[in-house]
Protein backbone atom coordinates (compact mmCIF):
# COMPACT_ATOMS: atom_id res chain seq x y z
CA UNK A 1 0.00 0.00 0.00
CA UNK A 2 1.38 3.34 -0.74
CA UNK A 3 0.91 6.21 1.90
CA UNK A 4 1.86 9.84 0.41
CA UNK A 5 4.19 11.96 1.74
CA UNK A 6 1.88 14.25 3.24
CA UNK A 7 0.16 11.23 5.00
CA UNK A 8 3.67 10.67 6.21
CA UNK A 9 4.97 14.15 7.51
CA UNK A 10 1.62 14.14 9.51
CA UNK A 11 2.21 10.83 11.07
CA UNK A 12 5.62 12.00 12.04
CA UNK A 13 4.48 14.86 13.21
CA UNK A 14 2.12 13.71 15.59
CA UNK A 15 4.79 11.28 16.96
CA UNK A 16 6.88 14.62 17.86
CA UNK A 17 3.54 15.89 19.72
CA UNK A 18 3.52 12.72 21.35
CA UNK A 19 6.75 13.31 22.98
CA UNK A 20 6.48 16.92 23.69
CA UNK A 21 3.11 15.91 24.92
CA UNK A 22 5.57 13.48 27.69
CA UNK A 23 7.63 14.56 30.11
CA UNK A 24 10.32 14.49 28.05
CA UNK A 25 14.01 12.07 29.22
CA UNK A 26 16.37 14.55 26.75
CA UNK A 27 17.69 17.63 28.48
CA UNK A 28 16.83 21.11 26.57
CA UNK A 29 19.74 23.29 25.87
CA UNK A 30 20.31 26.94 24.88
CA UNK A 31 23.11 29.21 24.60
CA UNK A 32 23.13 30.30 28.32
CA UNK A 33 23.26 26.22 29.63
CA UNK A 34 25.20 24.86 27.29
CA UNK A 35 28.76 25.39 27.96
CA UNK A 36 28.50 24.52 31.61
CA UNK A 37 26.45 21.67 30.79
CA UNK A 38 28.90 20.24 28.12
CA UNK A 39 31.89 20.56 30.67
CA UNK A 40 30.64 18.79 33.28
CA UNK A 41 29.63 15.68 31.12
CA UNK A 42 32.34 12.75 30.78
CA UNK A 43 29.88 11.05 28.23
CA UNK A 44 26.66 12.44 26.62
CA UNK A 45 24.89 12.62 23.11
CA UNK A 46 23.59 16.37 21.87
CA UNK A 47 20.99 16.42 19.16
CA UNK A 48 20.90 19.63 17.33
CA UNK A 49 17.67 19.79 15.24
CA UNK A 50 14.79 21.71 13.95
CA UNK A 51 11.28 21.38 14.95
CA UNK A 52 9.91 22.00 10.98
CA UNK A 53 12.89 19.31 9.61
CA UNK A 54 10.48 15.60 8.89
CA UNK A 55 14.15 14.02 9.66
CA UNK A 56 14.42 15.47 13.05
CA UNK A 57 10.81 14.59 13.76
CA UNK A 58 11.17 11.09 12.44
CA UNK A 59 14.32 10.81 15.30
CA UNK A 60 12.49 12.62 17.68
CA UNK A 61 10.68 9.76 19.61
CA UNK A 62 13.48 6.95 19.30
CA UNK A 63 15.67 9.86 20.73
CA UNK A 64 13.75 10.24 23.69
CA UNK A 65 13.45 6.46 24.22
CA UNK A 66 17.08 6.16 24.20
CA UNK A 67 17.18 9.39 26.35
CA UNK A 68 15.17 7.16 28.83
CA UNK A 69 16.87 4.13 28.13
CA UNK A 70 20.53 5.58 29.04
CA UNK A 71 18.99 7.55 32.08
CA UNK A 72 20.13 4.08 34.03
CA UNK A 73 23.56 4.13 32.50
CA UNK A 74 24.31 7.11 33.53
CA UNK A 75 24.40 8.93 30.15
CA UNK A 76 22.66 11.92 29.42
CA UNK A 77 21.25 12.70 26.38
CA UNK A 78 20.22 16.70 25.36
CA UNK A 79 18.66 18.79 22.42
CA UNK A 80 19.08 22.16 20.93
CA UNK A 81 16.62 23.97 19.29
CA UNK A 82 18.29 25.34 16.34
CA UNK A 83 15.56 27.80 15.08
CA UNK A 84 15.88 29.03 18.85
CA UNK A 85 19.82 28.70 19.36
CA UNK A 86 20.56 29.95 16.19
CA UNK A 87 24.26 31.49 17.27
CA UNK A 88 25.01 28.74 19.15
CA UNK A 89 23.98 26.09 16.17
CA UNK A 90 26.39 28.74 14.29
CA UNK A 91 29.13 28.30 16.57
CA UNK A 92 28.85 24.75 16.73
CA UNK A 93 29.31 24.19 12.80
CA UNK A 94 25.99 22.95 12.56
CA UNK A 95 24.94 22.41 8.73
CA UNK A 96 22.41 19.83 8.84
CA UNK A 97 19.55 18.49 10.43
CA UNK A 98 19.35 16.77 12.40
CA UNK A 99 23.18 16.59 13.84
CA UNK A 100 24.30 14.46 16.49
CA UNK A 101 27.46 15.13 18.15
CA UNK A 102 28.89 12.70 21.10
CA UNK A 103 30.89 14.80 24.22
CA UNK A 104 33.48 13.11 26.05
CA UNK A 105 34.84 15.40 28.91
CA UNK A 106 34.03 18.22 27.49
CA UNK A 107 34.94 17.85 23.43
CA UNK A 108 32.50 16.79 20.91
CA UNK A 109 32.96 14.40 18.33
CA UNK A 110 31.04 13.26 15.32
CA UNK A 111 28.14 10.02 16.20
CA UNK A 112 28.81 7.46 13.92
CA UNK A 113 26.28 5.12 14.88
CA UNK A 114 22.56 4.76 13.40
CA UNK A 115 19.53 6.57 14.37
CA UNK A 116 16.92 4.42 16.24
CA UNK A 117 16.57 3.61 19.99
CA UNK A 118 18.63 0.35 19.92
CA UNK A 119 21.45 1.81 17.66
CA UNK A 120 21.59 4.83 20.25
CA UNK A 121 21.58 2.81 23.23
CA UNK A 122 24.39 0.50 22.00
CA UNK A 123 26.28 3.22 20.22
CA UNK A 124 26.63 4.99 23.87
CA UNK A 125 27.30 2.00 25.91
CA UNK A 126 30.36 1.12 23.85
CA UNK A 127 31.23 4.44 24.09
CA UNK A 128 31.58 3.54 28.11
CA UNK A 129 34.19 1.24 27.36
CA UNK A 130 37.67 2.98 27.56
CA UNK A 131 38.84 4.05 24.05
CA UNK A 132 42.40 2.27 24.45
CA UNK A 133 42.84 -1.25 25.41
CA UNK A 134 45.37 -2.88 28.13
CA UNK A 135 47.70 -4.70 26.33
CA UNK A 136 50.68 -7.37 27.57
CA UNK A 137 53.09 -9.70 25.59
CA UNK A 138 49.75 -12.21 26.04
CA UNK A 139 47.28 -10.81 24.31
CA UNK A 140 48.75 -8.16 22.19
CA UNK A 141 48.65 -10.49 18.89
CA UNK A 142 45.54 -11.49 19.42
CA UNK A 143 44.55 -8.00 19.52
CA UNK A 144 46.15 -7.76 16.64
CA UNK A 145 44.83 -9.91 14.95
CA UNK A 146 41.09 -9.16 15.51
CA UNK A 147 41.31 -5.86 15.49
CA UNK A 148 41.50 -5.24 11.63
CA UNK A 149 43.79 -2.18 12.18
CA UNK A 150 45.18 -1.73 14.96
CA UNK A 151 47.00 1.60 16.73
CA UNK A 152 49.63 0.46 19.70
CA UNK A 153 51.03 3.13 22.16
CA UNK A 154 54.48 1.66 23.99
CA UNK A 155 54.12 4.24 27.23
CA UNK A 156 52.62 4.02 30.54
CA UNK A 157 49.51 5.62 30.66
CA UNK A 158 50.75 8.12 32.98
CA UNK A 159 52.92 9.53 30.44
CA UNK A 160 52.14 12.68 28.41
CA UNK A 161 52.18 10.95 25.02
CA UNK A 162 48.88 8.93 26.21
CA UNK A 163 47.20 12.12 26.48
CA UNK A 164 47.81 12.66 22.76
CA UNK A 165 47.12 9.20 21.99
CA UNK A 166 43.81 9.22 23.72
CA UNK A 167 42.82 11.65 21.90
CA UNK A 168 43.11 10.36 18.69
CA UNK A 169 41.77 7.16 20.18
CA UNK A 170 38.73 9.14 21.02
CA UNK A 171 38.24 10.40 17.57
CA UNK A 172 38.82 7.57 15.68
CA UNK A 173 37.58 4.58 17.97
CA UNK A 174 34.16 4.06 15.63
CA UNK A 175 36.64 2.65 12.57
CA UNK A 176 40.08 1.43 14.25
CA UNK A 177 41.17 -0.12 17.61
CA UNK A 178 43.61 1.62 20.10
CA UNK A 179 45.96 -0.48 22.79
CA UNK A 180 48.39 0.84 25.22
CA UNK A 181 51.56 -1.35 26.22
CA UNK A 182 53.27 -0.29 28.88
CA UNK A 183 56.49 -3.09 29.60
CA UNK A 184 59.11 -1.76 27.52
CA UNK A 185 60.30 -5.60 26.38
CA UNK A 186 56.91 -6.03 24.84
CA UNK A 187 58.19 -2.60 22.61
CA UNK A 188 61.59 -4.23 22.24
CA UNK A 189 60.43 -7.55 20.76
CA UNK A 190 58.34 -5.10 18.07
CA UNK A 191 60.90 -3.20 17.51
CA UNK A 192 59.43 0.02 18.87
CA UNK A 193 61.03 2.50 20.33
CA UNK A 194 59.48 3.84 23.93
CA UNK A 195 57.68 6.23 23.67
CA UNK A 196 56.39 5.09 20.42
CA UNK A 197 53.10 4.38 18.16
CA UNK A 198 53.06 1.46 15.72
CA UNK A 199 50.01 0.69 13.33
CA UNK A 200 49.08 -2.84 12.36
CA UNK A 201 47.16 -4.15 9.97
CA UNK A 202 45.67 -7.85 9.66
CA UNK A 203 47.81 -7.68 6.11
CA UNK A 204 50.64 -8.48 8.68
CA UNK A 205 51.96 -4.96 7.97
CA UNK A 206 53.40 -2.36 10.51
CA UNK A 207 54.48 1.31 10.44
CA UNK A 208 56.60 2.89 13.05
CA UNK A 209 54.80 6.30 13.46
CA UNK A 210 57.91 9.38 13.52
CA UNK A 211 57.73 12.53 14.06
CA UNK A 212 56.13 15.18 16.61
CA UNK A 213 53.28 13.25 18.72
CA UNK A 214 50.00 15.83 18.01
CA UNK A 215 46.71 14.40 17.97
CA UNK A 216 46.23 15.86 14.55
CA UNK A 217 49.75 14.00 13.30
CA UNK A 218 48.78 11.12 14.60
CA UNK A 219 44.70 10.60 13.24
CA UNK A 220 46.56 11.35 9.81
CA UNK A 221 49.10 8.61 10.32
CA UNK A 222 46.72 5.79 11.33
CA UNK A 223 44.32 6.67 8.36
CA UNK A 224 47.37 6.82 6.10
CA UNK A 225 48.56 3.64 7.42
CA UNK A 226 45.10 1.83 7.50
CA UNK A 227 44.49 1.05 3.93
CA UNK A 228 46.36 -2.39 2.28
CA UNK A 229 49.28 -1.76 0.91
CA UNK A 230 48.97 -2.58 -3.25
CA UNK A 231 45.50 -3.46 -2.25
CA UNK A 232 42.75 -3.44 -4.67
CA UNK A 233 40.50 -0.04 -5.49
CA UNK A 234 37.22 -1.09 -5.78
CA UNK A 235 33.69 1.03 -6.11
CA UNK A 236 33.64 -0.67 -2.12
CA UNK A 237 36.88 0.66 -1.06
CA UNK A 238 37.21 4.06 -2.65
CA UNK A 239 35.95 5.57 -0.10
CA UNK A 240 38.48 3.93 2.42
CA UNK A 241 41.07 5.72 0.12
CA UNK A 242 39.88 8.80 -0.29
CA UNK A 243 39.51 9.06 3.54
CA UNK A 244 42.83 8.71 4.06
CA UNK A 245 43.67 12.09 2.39
CA UNK A 246 46.21 11.44 0.40
CA UNK A 247 46.69 11.31 -3.46
CA UNK A 248 45.67 7.79 -4.90
CA UNK A 249 47.95 6.04 -7.28
CA UNK A 250 45.22 3.95 -9.90
CA UNK A 251 47.60 1.07 -11.57
CA UNK A 252 45.09 -0.40 -14.28
CA UNK A 253 45.02 -3.79 -14.86
CA UNK A 254 43.95 -5.98 -17.50
CA UNK A 255 43.16 -9.77 -16.56
CA UNK A 256 44.67 -11.73 -13.52
CA UNK A 257 48.16 -12.62 -15.34
CA UNK A 258 48.78 -8.93 -16.03
CA UNK A 259 47.76 -7.57 -12.15
CA UNK A 260 50.22 -10.60 -10.51
CA UNK A 261 52.66 -9.50 -12.32
CA UNK A 262 52.32 -5.53 -11.42
CA UNK A 263 51.71 -7.04 -8.01
CA UNK A 264 55.50 -8.57 -7.63
CA UNK A 265 56.83 -5.23 -9.45
CA UNK A 266 55.31 -2.57 -7.87
CA UNK A 267 54.96 -3.95 -4.21
CA UNK A 268 58.32 -2.16 -3.05
CA UNK A 269 57.94 0.95 -4.71
CA UNK A 270 53.77 0.95 -2.64
CA UNK A 271 56.00 0.52 0.46
CA UNK A 272 58.36 3.36 -0.32
CA UNK A 273 56.07 5.67 -0.53
CA UNK A 274 53.53 4.53 1.74
CA UNK A 275 52.50 7.58 3.93
CA UNK A 276 52.77 10.19 0.33
CA UNK A 277 50.89 8.21 -2.29
CA UNK A 278 48.60 5.15 -1.70
CA UNK A 279 48.98 2.82 -4.47
CA UNK A 280 46.55 0.20 -5.57
CA UNK A 281 45.05 -2.12 -8.27
CA UNK A 282 42.81 -0.81 -10.20
CA UNK A 283 40.39 -3.65 -12.63
CA UNK A 284 40.44 -1.76 -15.93
CA UNK A 285 37.81 -4.00 -17.50
CA UNK A 286 35.10 -3.00 -14.61
CA UNK A 287 36.73 0.66 -14.58
CA UNK A 288 37.08 1.73 -17.63
CA UNK A 289 35.04 4.39 -17.86
CA UNK A 290 37.02 6.13 -14.72
CA UNK A 291 40.62 5.80 -16.13
CA UNK A 292 39.01 7.27 -19.12
CA UNK A 293 37.39 10.55 -17.25
CA UNK A 294 40.82 11.02 -15.79
CA UNK A 295 42.27 11.15 -19.33
CA UNK A 296 43.42 8.04 -20.11
CA UNK A 297 43.33 5.72 -22.99
CA UNK A 298 42.23 2.59 -23.27
CA UNK A 299 45.44 0.77 -23.57
CA UNK A 300 46.68 -1.16 -20.00
CA UNK A 301 48.84 -1.24 -18.01
CA UNK A 302 48.42 2.27 -17.16
CA UNK A 303 49.06 4.81 -14.25
CA UNK A 304 47.72 7.64 -12.69
CA UNK A 305 47.66 9.90 -9.28
CA UNK A 306 44.38 11.05 -8.59
CA UNK A 307 44.07 13.71 -5.74
CA UNK A 308 40.59 13.72 -4.59
CA UNK A 309 40.98 16.53 -1.69
CA UNK A 310 43.02 18.92 -4.39
CA UNK A 311 40.84 17.79 -7.66
CA UNK A 312 43.87 17.31 -9.17
CA UNK A 313 45.64 14.49 -11.35
CA UNK A 314 48.61 13.33 -12.86
CA UNK A 315 48.96 10.84 -16.37
CA UNK A 316 52.01 8.83 -16.51
CA UNK A 317 52.75 8.89 -20.46
CA UNK A 318 51.42 6.02 -21.76
CA UNK A 319 53.90 6.11 -24.74
CA UNK A 320 56.79 4.76 -21.64
CA UNK A 321 56.88 1.42 -20.24
CA UNK A 322 55.12 1.18 -16.99
CA UNK A 323 58.31 -0.02 -15.35
CA UNK A 324 59.54 0.09 -11.78
CA UNK A 325 62.37 2.90 -12.42
CA UNK A 326 60.35 5.32 -14.25
CA UNK A 327 57.24 4.66 -11.75
CA UNK A 328 59.49 5.64 -8.62
CA UNK A 329 60.57 8.64 -10.99
CA UNK A 330 57.29 9.78 -11.51
CA UNK A 331 55.51 9.20 -7.84
CA UNK A 332 58.38 10.85 -6.85
CA UNK A 333 57.83 14.26 -8.66
CA UNK A 334 54.15 13.79 -7.50
CA UNK A 335 55.20 13.93 -4.14
CA UNK A 336 57.47 16.32 -3.89
CA UNK A 337 55.61 18.79 -5.74
CA UNK A 338 57.93 18.85 -8.69
CA UNK A 339 55.63 17.71 -11.04
CA UNK A 340 51.89 20.30 -12.48
CA UNK A 341 49.29 18.58 -12.32
CA UNK A 342 47.44 17.14 -15.30
CA UNK A 343 43.83 18.94 -16.32
CA UNK A 344 41.69 17.96 -19.34
CA UNK A 345 41.03 21.21 -21.65
CA UNK A 346 39.45 21.64 -25.16
CA UNK A 347 41.71 23.88 -27.51
CA UNK A 348 42.29 27.59 -26.69
CA UNK A 349 39.35 28.84 -29.68
CA UNK A 350 41.26 30.47 -32.55
CA UNK A 351 38.98 33.17 -32.26
CA UNK A 352 37.06 34.19 -28.90
CA UNK A 353 35.58 38.47 -29.62
CA UNK A 354 31.42 37.17 -28.95
CA UNK A 355 29.83 38.52 -25.77
CA UNK A 356 30.55 35.49 -24.08
CA UNK A 357 34.26 34.62 -23.31
CA UNK A 358 34.59 31.27 -24.13
CA UNK A 359 36.73 29.60 -21.38
CA UNK A 360 38.99 26.50 -21.20
CA UNK A 361 40.42 24.59 -18.70
CA UNK A 362 44.04 25.69 -20.35
CA UNK A 363 43.35 29.62 -19.64
CA UNK A 364 41.70 29.13 -16.81
CA UNK A 365 43.76 30.99 -14.20
CA UNK A 366 45.40 33.43 -16.76
CA UNK A 367 41.49 34.72 -17.04
CA UNK A 368 39.52 34.09 -14.02
CA UNK A 369 42.48 35.46 -11.66
CA UNK A 370 42.96 38.55 -13.13
CA UNK A 371 43.20 41.16 -10.77
CA UNK A 372 42.66 43.80 -12.59
CA UNK A 373 38.85 42.70 -13.47
CA UNK A 374 35.87 40.88 -12.55
CA UNK A 375 35.07 37.76 -13.89
CA UNK A 376 31.62 36.22 -13.98
CA UNK A 377 31.99 32.47 -14.76
CA UNK A 378 29.11 30.05 -15.35
CA UNK A 379 29.74 26.69 -15.67
CA UNK A 380 27.74 24.00 -17.58
CA UNK A 381 26.92 21.40 -19.12
CA UNK A 382 25.47 20.80 -22.81
CA UNK A 383 22.96 18.42 -22.07
CA UNK A 384 21.81 20.24 -18.82
CA UNK A 385 17.93 21.57 -19.50
CA UNK A 386 18.39 24.03 -16.38
CA UNK A 387 22.02 25.56 -18.13
CA UNK A 388 19.54 25.68 -21.72
CA UNK A 389 16.85 27.42 -19.90
CA UNK A 390 19.04 29.89 -18.72
CA UNK A 391 21.32 30.42 -21.54
CA UNK A 392 19.03 33.46 -22.87
CA UNK A 393 19.04 35.65 -19.77
CA UNK A 394 22.97 35.26 -19.65
CA UNK A 395 23.92 36.04 -23.35
CA UNK A 396 21.56 38.98 -22.58
CA UNK A 397 23.65 39.74 -19.55
CA UNK A 398 26.76 39.22 -21.51
CA UNK A 399 25.59 41.92 -25.16
CA UNK A 400 24.81 44.59 -22.52
CA UNK A 401 28.36 44.43 -20.74
CA UNK A 402 30.30 43.73 -23.88
CA UNK A 403 31.68 47.21 -24.14
CA UNK A 404 32.57 47.77 -19.80
CA UNK A 405 36.33 46.59 -19.90
CA UNK A 406 36.18 46.05 -16.09
CA UNK A 407 33.68 43.10 -16.27
CA UNK A 408 34.32 39.45 -18.61
CA UNK A 409 31.52 37.21 -18.49
CA UNK A 410 32.57 33.89 -19.50
CA UNK A 411 31.23 30.10 -19.40
CA UNK A 412 33.32 27.16 -19.59
CA UNK A 413 31.94 23.47 -20.31
CA UNK A 414 32.65 21.71 -17.19
CA UNK A 415 32.18 18.68 -18.58
CA UNK A 416 34.61 18.86 -21.32
CA UNK A 417 37.10 20.98 -18.84
CA UNK A 418 38.60 20.85 -15.70
CA UNK A 419 39.03 23.55 -13.04
CA UNK A 420 42.50 23.55 -12.29
CA UNK A 421 42.18 25.15 -8.56
CA UNK A 422 41.71 23.42 -5.45
CA UNK A 423 39.74 26.16 -3.97
CA UNK A 424 36.71 24.76 -2.77
CA UNK A 425 34.86 27.79 -3.61
CA UNK A 426 34.95 26.74 -7.61
CA UNK A 427 34.02 22.38 -6.23
CA UNK A 428 31.31 22.32 -9.29
CA UNK A 429 28.60 20.26 -7.66
CA UNK A 430 25.85 20.76 -10.19
CA UNK A 431 25.17 22.21 -13.13
CA UNK A 432 24.33 25.34 -14.13
CA UNK A 433 26.98 26.91 -11.26
CA UNK A 434 27.59 31.15 -11.35
CA UNK A 435 30.31 32.30 -9.66
CA UNK A 436 32.15 35.69 -9.58
CA UNK A 437 36.00 35.98 -8.98
CA UNK A 438 36.13 39.41 -7.82
CA UNK A 439 38.91 42.02 -8.89
CA UNK A 440 41.80 42.85 -6.38
CA UNK A 441 40.63 40.29 -4.40
CA UNK A 442 40.22 37.50 -6.70
CA UNK A 443 37.66 36.34 -3.80
CA UNK A 444 35.11 34.00 -4.77
CA UNK A 445 31.61 34.53 -4.60
CA UNK A 446 28.97 31.89 -5.47
CA UNK A 447 25.40 33.36 -7.28
CA UNK A 448 22.33 32.26 -5.30
CA UNK A 449 19.80 34.27 -7.44
CA UNK A 450 17.10 32.75 -10.37
CA UNK A 451 17.62 33.16 -13.77
CA UNK A 452 17.12 36.09 -14.56
CA UNK A 453 18.74 39.53 -16.00
CA UNK A 454 17.20 41.43 -12.92
CA UNK A 455 18.59 39.08 -10.45
CA UNK A 456 21.88 38.45 -12.36
CA UNK A 457 22.30 42.46 -12.65
CA UNK A 458 21.45 43.03 -8.79
CA UNK A 459 24.57 40.12 -7.57
CA UNK A 460 26.58 42.34 -9.77
CA UNK A 461 25.70 45.17 -8.35
CA UNK A 462 25.99 43.89 -4.90
CA UNK A 463 29.23 42.13 -5.04
CA UNK A 464 31.66 43.71 -8.17
CA UNK A 465 34.14 45.84 -7.17
CA UNK A 466 34.81 48.14 -9.91
CA UNK A 467 32.45 51.90 -9.99
CA UNK A 468 31.82 51.94 -13.75
CA UNK A 469 29.79 48.38 -13.68
CA UNK A 470 27.39 50.13 -10.99
CA UNK A 471 26.70 52.56 -13.81
CA UNK A 472 25.72 50.27 -15.88
CA UNK A 473 23.30 48.42 -14.45
CA UNK A 474 20.22 50.30 -15.40
CA UNK A 475 21.14 50.29 -18.92
CA UNK A 476 21.27 45.93 -18.32
CA UNK A 477 17.92 45.82 -16.72
CA UNK A 478 16.13 48.02 -19.19
CA UNK A 479 17.63 46.12 -22.01
CA UNK A 480 16.24 42.87 -20.53
CA UNK A 481 13.70 44.59 -20.39
CA UNK A 482 13.16 45.80 -23.65
CA UNK A 483 13.58 41.88 -24.92
CA UNK A 484 11.02 39.53 -25.41
CA UNK A 485 12.71 36.80 -25.87
CA UNK A 486 14.39 36.53 -22.74
CA UNK A 487 12.80 33.82 -20.24
CA UNK A 488 13.70 31.88 -17.20
CA UNK A 489 11.86 30.17 -14.29
CA UNK A 490 11.41 32.40 -11.13
CA UNK A 491 9.55 29.73 -9.42
CA UNK A 492 12.57 27.66 -9.56
CA UNK A 493 15.99 27.93 -6.90
CA UNK A 494 18.63 28.44 -8.17
CA UNK A 495 20.95 25.34 -7.05
CA UNK A 496 20.26 24.20 -9.75
CA UNK A 497 22.02 27.09 -8.93
CA UNK A 498 22.73 26.37 -5.05
CA UNK A 499 20.96 26.99 -1.77
CA UNK A 500 21.89 28.91 1.05
CA UNK A 501 23.35 26.21 3.47
CA UNK A 502 21.79 27.97 6.63
CA UNK A 503 18.15 27.81 4.99
CA UNK A 504 18.63 24.15 4.18
CA UNK A 505 20.19 22.90 7.58
CA UNK A 506 17.93 19.48 6.88
CA UNK A 507 19.82 17.73 4.24
CA UNK A 508 22.46 16.22 6.90
CA UNK A 509 21.20 12.42 7.56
Amino acid sequence: MRISWQLAALTLGAQASAVNAATPAALALTDATFDSWSDAQSLALVKFFAPWCVYCQALALPYEQAAATLKDDGIPLAKVDCTKEQKLCDDMEITGYPTLKVVVDGDYYAYNGTRDESGIVSYMRKHQQPAVADLSGSNLAKFKQAAGVAAVGFFERSAPEFAVFEAAAQELRDEYSFGVVKDKAVAKSQGVPVPGVAVYTSEGTMDIFTGPLTTESLVKFVRMTSVPLLGELSSQTFGMYVHTGMPIGLVFYSGAEMRAELKTQLEDIAREFRLSVSVALVDAQKYSKHAMLLGLEPRWPAFAVQDVAKRTKHLFSQSQELSAPELRRFISSVADGRRMPDYRSQPIPATNDGAIFELVSKQFNEVVFDSTKDVLVLFYSPWCIHCKNMAPAYEELARSLRDYGSLIVARMDATANDVPSADPALNVRGYPTVVLVRANDNRIVEYQGNRSVQSLTDFLRQHAVHSPLAAAMSTVVAAAEAASTVGYDDAVPSRLLGFTPKDTRHIEL
